[in-house]
Formats: C-alpha cells, structure tokens, sequence
C-alpha cells in the first residue's frame, strides 16, 4: 500500500538526520519512489534520482516502489587498470518498463534532464551463432537470420562464404516455405571468400553482391584442404586446357567441356567425410540445444524478477502500519526503524485539557487517601465498645435460664421477708389487744385451725410467691436474650468500624477512578491507531496473496514448454533428426548433387506444423 504525501512527511520528521544512505534505506522498504518523494518534499525527481544514485555502487540498480534507479559511472581503464570516477549520468525507468521498447529517463548528475528514450533489446549472440554455424557447414537452405537483400542460397550468397554444390534446381519444401532460388549453380567452393574449383561460372552475381571475390588461380587441394593447389586433368576431351586453364581463359572451352565430360573430382576425400558428417549433426544439436537453455534461461530470470518483484509488493503491503491518530482527549505516537522500516516504539500524549483535569483528580485522590489513612482513628471507639458488649453479653450467656430464675426468686423473696416479718407482727399485736390471739377455726381438709386474719395472711402471700415464681422464669428467658442481644451489638460496632474505614476509601477511589478514566480516554488513539494499522495489514496480506498467486500462474505460463520452445532449436533439431539429412551432408561433401527434399520422411502435416511454428526469418 502506497504511503500518502503526509505519512512520508510524518515518517521524515520522525526520523531526522538521516544520511543518503539511510533515507535511501527507508525509500526502499516502505516502497516510497523518487517521485513520490519529490511530491512530498517539494523538489524534482531528478534531484531525488541523483541523491539516490549517489548511494548505489558501480554496476549495481536500486528499486523504489515501481521506480528503478541505474547510476552510471565514468570508468577509466580496463581489468587491473580499471578506475571508476564520479557519475557520469542517472537513469530510471518504471519496473513495468524494464522490457525492450520500455520508456526511460536520463539525468545529469545533479538531477536535470538530459533525454527520454526506449530501451533496447540486447541479443544474446546465439541465434548469430546458430546461424553462422549452420552456414559454415554447408547448409545453404537451412537459415537466413535477416540478410534483406542477399538472396537465401547462392554462390558465396552470404558473408561472401563459397557453397558447396548439391541444391536441387527446385526444392519444392523450399520454394512452398517462400524461398527464393535464383537458378544459379553451385559450386564446390571453399568459405569467406577462398578460391573455389571449376564448377563456378566466372562471373556470379549473388556471390559478388555479397562481397565475395573470385579468384580463379586458387582453388582446393587433392587433399581437400584450402590454399592447396587442386590438380585436374581437365577430363578427356577438356586436356590440360580444360582442366589447368579453365578457370582464367577456357571458362566456355575448358571449364564447361571440362566440367561437362571429364567431371569434377571429390572436394574432400571419401574418407573423410563420415567423420565431418559425424561432426555437424552433433555440433548443430548442441547449438540446438544452447538455444533452448539460453531460451528457458530468459524466461526463468524473467519470471524470476516477476515472483520477486511480487513478493516484494506483499510484504510491503502486509507490514504492519498503525496509523496515527488524534482525538479530544489525546494523540497516538508511533517510532520506526529508519532503516528496517520496522516499528519500535508505540504510545500516546494527553490532550492538555485532559491533562489538567487528570492532574485536579490526583490531587482530589491524595486528599481521599490523606481521609483513609486517618480512618482506623477516628473509628476506634466503635471497636472498643464492641469489646465491651462482647464481655457483657458473655456474662449474661454464662448461666442457664433455671438459674437465673431461682437467683430471680432468691432475691424477690429476701426483698419481702422484711415486710412479711412485719406485717405478721402487727397482725399478731391486733389479735392479742383484741383477745382473740388463742382462737382457732378448723379450715377443712390437712390445713390446721387458725384464725381467719392469719389465713388470709398466708393465703396472700402463698398467691405472691406463685406470681414470683412465674416472674422468675420470665427474667431468666430475658437474660439469655438480653446477653444476645448484647453480642450483636457488639458485633454491629465492630462491623461498624470497618465499614467506617472502608468508606473513608471511597473519595480516594472516586478520584482515581477518574484520573484512569480520563487515561483510557487518552489511549483510544493509540488503540484506533493500531486497529487500523491491523485491518491494512490484512487487507494488504490478502492483496499480495492475489498478487503472489497471479504470478505463480503468470510464471507458470511464462516458463512452460509452449513459451520457452525456441523456434530455431526445434527447426535445427528437426532437420538433425530427418534420415534424409545425413544423406545430404554425405551427398553435399561427396561432390554430387543429391536428390530429394531435406523434408523427406516427413507428412505434409508435420511439414505444415514447422513450418508455422518457425518465425518469418527462417526458410526451408
């Protein structure tokens, strides 16, 4: 994901006092291309491209973004000599350009523009090879890699090479792939322009067209090798004339009579040419077979800068990026690696307002703790008279309720005994003054006679005492639930007294609970920051995913068999594999003309198939 003008800005600023290096660095891992910068910073892109150059070794390019950045030194001297001086020139171009006919730039050292161009191709030399090999073995009809106006087979038709003899007037393959014949015979000739013998006409239009200087006095050897002599006996009837002389002065005499009736003997001797023959068909598959590789190579290098420059795309896109952030109550703050690009360092800054009510609610929180820390003082009471209905309580409770009831009646009783002694008294004086103290009256039943005063007495006090004794049992209930009750009293003042000092907490929790409060509010952009840095992240994991995945098929079609089968080594290797072929060499190096066509033992159906898989150049 391409960075904006402002996170450029925002990630400069962050790191100050970068080298060129090290700004370099940065451009390289977040994708930043010298033209965005340019945008950013408010300068040209040459200033950046050269600034950039500055930085990359000799012989060496740097990708930015979809920008690829190519110093060019002065260089003096070669091998242990070799110095390198300052940059001569800056060239970018777009990495979708870096193609033949792809659009580039070129600037001076200090970022003016010097010209805009188009990239061209480079040729590896091996089609030239194939080429140059296939016609230096005697295989005339075989390619014709570009010479325009050159005729495609002829004598010394091409770089001025002799042929040797052994083309059908009419090849009918030849003539149907659009050859040209030009009806010209060929001879037995020698290469790049070496005397050939008799057999060529003195005069030879193609053969002169092309550079190629006829000389007559020097011709082959017997032993087939060039620059010896080739002694002929003219044939029978051509005599010495025919044979020595033909070539200068008896061209119709001696050269055509003699050509004619005395023949012309074998240009390389019968024994050897199993052996040349046993050479070419090699040499031509091993070219073949170079022209293959050094066109699968092309295409693995290719897809090869194709999956690199998309795995670059994916990481770029899926690095983690939080974006920064403000709100009311604060800013996210976020450090990078200016190097690696990575991030180093995350926080956040409060908002002043939010600052300045965080820091009235620390002290607000002081003064609460200040109030707790006082608590347990102020609250002692309550525990000491808890204490104290605990130990009342524990007396009450330390005796049954029977207990309680007689003690109760004991101490009733001994409070009447008093008033009882003397309420007898008095009754018993009244009955003696009124002499009545000795008589009796029978009251029925056990009871003993008496008078009816002191029954009554007794009576009263018998009906007291059983109401005491009711009384008694009641006080005794009373105690147990007195004491109790004394002990949960006790205990509400004891729970009084902690929850006293648990309370005095609560203004110092108040305050801090604000203060945190207003510190999560500070956070949201630090965590708003890093959400959105996580869902790019995302969304760029699952694009250089697609991006990936498009490039594995792309490659996949770019190196197989169908993109990378080299038309020339195919048609090399087809001509190689055909039985008519070594006949042909043999036929060709034996000196006589061969019959037939080079695509015999092939179906016009595969005829047709190589022919329209072979480019526009290339002719049967």
């Amino acid at each position: 994901m391409a960075l904006t003008n402002r996170q450029i800005i925002e990630l400069l600023t962050t790191n100050t006092g970068l080298s060129d290096a090290q700004l370099v660095r940065v451009m390289e891992v977040n994708g930043i291309s010298p033209d965005q910068m340019a945008s950013a910073v408010g300068v040209t892109e040459g200033q950046i491209a050269a600034r950039v150059a500055a930085s990359v070794p000799q012989g060496q390019t740097i990708s930015l973004g979809d920008t690829i950045v190519q110093p060019v030194y002065q260089i003096t001297g070669s091998g242990m000599d070799q110095q390198v001086g300052g940059i001569e020139n800056v060239i970018t171009y777009k990495a979708t350009d870096n193609k033949a006919g792809g659009l580039y730039t070129q600037y001076t050292p200090t970022g003016e523009v010097e010209k805009t161009g188009t990239q061209q191709e480079v040729k590896s030399g091996l089609k030239e090879f194939a080429i140059g090999a296939a016609l230096l073995f005697g295989l005339p009809s075989l390619l014709n890699a570009g010479a325009a106006s050159a005729p495609a087979i002829g004598n010394g038709a091409f770089l001025g090479e002799g042929v040797v003899s052994g083309i059908p007037a009419s090849d009918a393959a030849f003539l149907n792939a659009g050859g040209t014949f030009y009806g010209l015979p060929v001879g037995g000739g020698a290469f790049l322009g070496e005397g050939v013998p008799t057999g060529i006409p003195a005069s030879d239009a193609a053969f002169l067209n092309a550079g190629g200087v006829f000389d007559p006095t020097f011709a082959l050897g017997a032993d087939g090798l060039v620059g010896t002599p080739l002694v002929t006996t003219g044939g029978t009837t051509g005599g010495t004339t025919g044979g020595t002389t033909g070539g200068t002065t008896g061209g119709t005499t001696g050269g055509a009579t003699g050509g004619t009736t005395g023949g012309v003997p074998p240009v390389i001797p019968p024994g050897v040419i199993p052996a040349l023959t046993s050479l070419i068909t090699p040499a031509l598959k091993t070219t073949a077979g170079l022209l293959q590789q050094e066109t699968s190579r092309e295409a693995a290098v290719k897809a090869q800068a194709m999956i690199d420059a998309e795995t670059t795309a994916a990481k770029q896109a899926a690095m983690f990026r939080p974006i920064g952030m403000t709100t009311r109550f604060g800013t996210s703050n976020f450090g990078f690696d200016p190097v690696t690009g990575q991030l180093t360092s995350a926080g956040y800054t409060l908002s002043p307002e939010a600052k300045n009510a965080q820091d009235r609610f620390v002290k607000l929180a002081e003064s609460g703790l200040q109030q707790a820390e006082g608590a347990e003082a102020l609250f002692a009471p309550l525990k000491t008279g808890a204490a104290s209905l605990f130990s009342l309580g524990q007396g009450y409770l330390a005796k049954s309720p029977e207990e309680v009831a007689s003690e109760y009646l004991k101490g009733q009783m001994s409070l009447l005994q008093p008033g009882r002694e003397m309420e007898l008294a008095n009754l018993q004086n009244k009955l003696f003054q009124q002499g009545r103290s000795g008589v009796a009256v029978a009251q029925g039943g056990t009871y003993g006679d008496t008078t009816p005063e002191l029954q009554a007495l007794y009576n009263a006090r018998a009906r007291q005492e059983a109401e005491l004794a009711v009384g008694a049992q009641r006080a005794g209930q009373q105690d147990v639930l007195f004491g109790a009750g004394l002990l949960g009293q006790g205990s509400t003042a004891l729970g009084n007294y902690y929850a006293g000092q648990t309370a005095a907490y609560s203004p110092y929790k108040t305050a801090l609970g604000e203060v945190q409060n207003l510190e999560t509010l500070g956070q949201q952009p630090l965590t708003m920051g890093i959400g959105l840095g996580e869902k790019a992240a995302a969304a760029g994991y699952n694009v250089g995913r697609l991006g990936l995945q498009g490039a594995g098929q792309s490659v996949e079609l770019a190196t197989g068999r169908a993109a990378t089968n080299n038309p020339y080594a195919s048609a090399i290797s087809g001509l190689t594999a055909n039985p008519a072929f070594e006949k042909y060499l043999n036929s060709l190096f034996g000196g006589s003309i061969p019959t037939g066509s080079l695509t015999e033992g092939f179906s016009s159906n595969r005829v047709e198939q190589l022919e329209a898989g072979l480019p526009k150049d290339i002719f049967f």
